[in-house]
């Protein structure tokens, strides 16, 4: 079992704490983490992209797709569009979503939200961490 540190921005963030967003997408033009780097099992720390490490998840399941056509992207859009953008809409992802071509589905099980949100010391852009040890939490 693997650790992991996912920036979200809002509303995602809390949609998968309140478990109405249940797969977390993650789609890049070149192979990046947390591509071929996630498992089932393995636990995700979620925190806010300007604020704390707010909980975490299990990962159930994970799929992954390398050389994206738009064909596959809309099977995946229609096959889990509910799971990942819960009606709130795909326009503003769409040059995203067709532009990619390696994408991750993260789904999301045992959810916990922590007490106690805390700061994680990260200065730099990247969205997603492999972290050598779990996290503390309190």
């Amino acid at each position: 079992m693997q650790h992991h540190l996912a920036i979200f921005t809002q509303p995602w963030l809390d949609l998968i704490l309140d478990g109405k967003k249940t797969i977390d997408s993650r789609l890049a033009k070149v192979r990046c983490i947390p591509h071929g780097k996630i498992n089932a099992g393995d636990v995700v720390y979620m925190k806010e992209s300007v604020g704390h490490v707010k909980g975490e998840f299990t990962v159930s399941k994970v799929e992954t797709y390398e050389d994206l056509t738009p064909e596959m992207l809309q099977h995946i859009y229609s096959r889990y569009y509910r799971e990942i953008f819960v009606d709130l809409g795909f326009q503003e992802f769409r040059v995203k979503w067709l532009t990619s071509k390696y994408a991750t589905l993260i789904h999301v099980t045992d959810v916990r939200t922590y007490e106690n949100p805390f700061p994680f010391p990260k200065k730099d852009r990247r969205a997603w961490l492999l972290l050598e040890k779990p996290l503390t939490v309190s």
